[in-house]
């Protein structure tokens, strides 16, 4: 069984995309997340054989978080995932690293064998790179890295929970992808990178994706959200 973490955030204005929000307006700010995250369900679509969790947060957004993201999945043409095959859970207290331990530590528990784990920074990520991280989850690679041109880290992918790789890394900070490498060397973790993607942070990063690949769906998303009034 596999399963896809993604771990988002309730659209408050103000409370996401805070580096966006600091030169344009909080409700701009978390219409672009909302843009992000409309574009990020549809490159997921056609993912196969695997189960989606949301990881939300704060812990008392269950309802909100659902009555966002199940409408966007299943009243959207160009969004193709199975509800069925969907669940929502808190991310927890703590910082990132804690509740990355948390979602692994229990979904292995579960059964399943195969985890990733995703943010919404990076809209480039689809169905097709979630099965190149799954795919290299072998004999020989226990764990599988997407890396950002910035050092950072836009996906993990376990076969097995490896605690080590939360106990002292700073996961949710930027240029964290040397101190990870070292922590997998000193454990003598089999790992395997995929190539970079861009992710989103700032608002040049995000008018950089406004220029490419998936800058006219982006766009189209941020028009048709502000039609809606978010």
């Amino acid at each position: 069984m596999r399963l896809l973490l993604l771990f988002l955030d309730e659209p408050t204005p103000g409370q996401v995309m805070r580096n966006i929000a600091q030169s344009a307006s909080p409700d701009a700010a978390a219409r672009s997340y909302r843009a992000m995250v409309r574009v990020l369900l549809r490159q997921l679509s056609g993912l196969e054989d695997c189960h989606l969790r949301i990881c939300f947060a704060p812990d008392e957004a269950h309802d909100s978080i659902r009555f966002w993201i199940l409408p966007e999945i299943i009243d959207r043409p160009d969004i193709h995932l199975d509800p069925a095959k969907i669940d929502f859970v808190p991310q927890g207290p703590g910082p990132r690293a804690t509740q990355l331990h948390h979602a692994f530590s229990s979904a292995f528990e579960q059964g399943y064998e195969k985890i990733a784990a995703i943010g919404c920074d990076c809209i480039e990520l689809s169905s097709r790179w979630i099965h190149a991280a799954f795919s290299q989850l072998n004999d020989r690679y226990h764990a599988v890295l997407g890396p950002t041109p910035g050092n950072g880290c836009h996906l993990l992918a376990l076969r097995r929970h490896h605690p080590s790789l939360f106990e002292t890394i700073p996961w949710g900070q930027p240029a964290i992808l040397p101190a990870i490498l070292q922590t997998a060397a000193l454990a003598d973790l089999p790992l395997y990178q995929l190539p970079p993607l861009i992710d989103i942070h700032t608002e040049a990063d995000f008018n950089k994706a406004l220029l490419g690949p998936l800058g006219p769906p982006l766009r189209k998303a941020m028009k048709a959200l502000a039609e809606d009034g978010h």
